[in-house]
C-alpha cells in the first residue's frame, strides 16, 4: 500500500472514530486533522472540504460492504444445491449488526442525519446506494431468478435493522431464518 492510500486510510478512519464517538456536530476539518496527527493543509490536500471527507467515507463505507459480501462469495458455488440458503444465511448473519455495537452503523447513522439536511449529500448517498444495489442484484442472479426482490427486501431491512434490531421480538438467528425463508418462497 503507498504512503497516499495510508494516509487516505487514517484520514478515513479517524473520521468515522469522531463521527461513531462525537456524532457529525464534533466532525470539523480542523478536528480530523489534529486526531489523524497531519497539518490541516495537508488534509485539504486530499479532501477539500468537509462535504468531500464524508463522501469519501461513505464512498470507503460501501467498499468494505462489497469486500465483504465478495469475501463470503468465494466460498460458495453457485450450482451447488442449497448455496442460496446458506450464502444468504451467511451474509445476513454477518451484515445484521445492532447499531450500538458497531462504530460504522453509529457512523452511517450521522451521515445519514446530514444528508437529510445537504441536498447534495442526500444524492450521493443515493447514487451510492444505487451502485451497490446493482452489484448485490448482479452476483444474487447467479443463483436466483429474482435478485431484484431479494435486495429490494434485504437492503432497507439491513440497514433498519442496526437501528432497531435489538428491540425486535426475535433474536437475530430468528430474524435471519425468517429472511432467508421469505426470500426463497418461490
Amino acid at each position: 500500500m503507498g504512503n497516499r492510500q495510508q494516509k487516505t486510510d487514517k484520514i478515513i478512519e479517524t473520521t468515522i472514530n469522531i463521527l461513531g464517538k462525537e456524532g457529525a456536530t464534533a466532525l470539523s476539518m480542523r478536528k480530523v486533522s489534529e486526531s489523524a496527527g497531519i497539518s490541516l493543509s495537508n488534509l485539504q490536500y486530499y479532501y477539500k472540504t468537509r462535504e468531500d471527507l464524508i463522501i469519501a467515507t461513505v464512498q470507503f463505507y460501501f467498499k468494505q460492504c462489497q469486500e465483504e459480501v465478495s469475501r463470503e462469495w468465494e466460498g460458495f458455488n453457485p450450482n451447488k444445491p442449497h448455496t442460496a440458503t446458506l450464502f444468504l444465511k451467511k451474509i445476513l448473519s454477518d451484515l445484521l449488526v445492532d447499531g450500538n455495537h458497531h462504530s460504522h452503523c453509529t457512523m452511517f447513522r450521522e451521515i445519514w442525519a446530514l444528508s437529510s439536511r445537504d441536498p447534495h449529500l442526500a444524492e450521493e448517498m443515493k447514487s451510492y446506494y444505487q451502485q451497490y444495489a446493482e452489484w448485490l442484484v448482479d452476483l444474487l442472479a447467479s443463483f436466483s431468478d429474482k435478485p431484484k426482490d431479494i435486495v429490494a427486501l434485504l437492503l432497507p431491512y439491513v440497514e433498519g435493522y442496526s437501528i432497531m434490531g435489538s428491540a425486535l421480538p426475535l433474536d437475530k438467528n430468528e430474524v435471519v431464518d425468517l429472511l432467508v425463508k421469505l426470500i426463497l418462497i418461490n
